[in-house]
């Protein structure tokens, strides 16, 4: 009997945490989608594949040439990926410390495929480093704001 409602009172928690996940998540995703209209934005900015050939690279060529006026950096991540969600709000706070500097952008694999076969993208997250001139670099996986920024500083040389 003990161990049924043990049972039954992790599975209810754990089923309240992902309600209040994905309830955050929809919040974030309507916020970022209504503000992410304007040119400079301290937002990250959510691309689909058009709108990432316009502004970051044609992905169906074979070579690499980058379209932005600034630095970029493009996350592919998925709404299902726990670390995405909580890779989200640094990225959101780095585009406000780096607000007309580098332009963040997100890509989601599940709505983009094609672009995300493009790329390699077999596990997410993963973010593109773009600078203005020669190779992204690409890294994938969560990690802290600390170690974001130095990557930050040392790919776009940027302080």
């Amino acid at each position: 009997m003990k161990k049924t409602t043990i049972i039954a009172i992790i599975t209810a928690l754990f089923a309240l945490g992902c309600i209040e996940m994905c309830s955050a998540q929809q919040k974030t995703a309507s916020g970022t989608k209504s503000e992410s209209t304007g040119t400079k934005s301290s937002k990250v900015r959510e691309l689909n594949e058009t709108e990432f050939s316009t502004l970051v690279a044609d992905y169906t060529s074979q070579t690499w040439s980058f379209k932005g006026k600034r630095p970029a950096i493009v996350d592919f991540s998925a709404t299902w990926c726990g670390p995405c969600q909580r890779l989200s709000p640094i990225l959101e706070e780095l585009a406000k410390t780096y607000n007309g500097k580098i332009d963040f952008y997100k890509v989601d694999v599940d709505k983009c495929p094609n672009l995300s076969r493009a790329y390699g993208v077999s596990s997410v997250p993963m973010m593109i480093f773009c600078p203005l001139e020669g190779k992204p670099t690409a890294v994938t996986g969560l990690y802290p704001k600390e170690e974001l920024v130095k990557a930050i500083e040392y790919v776009f040389k940027i302080k």
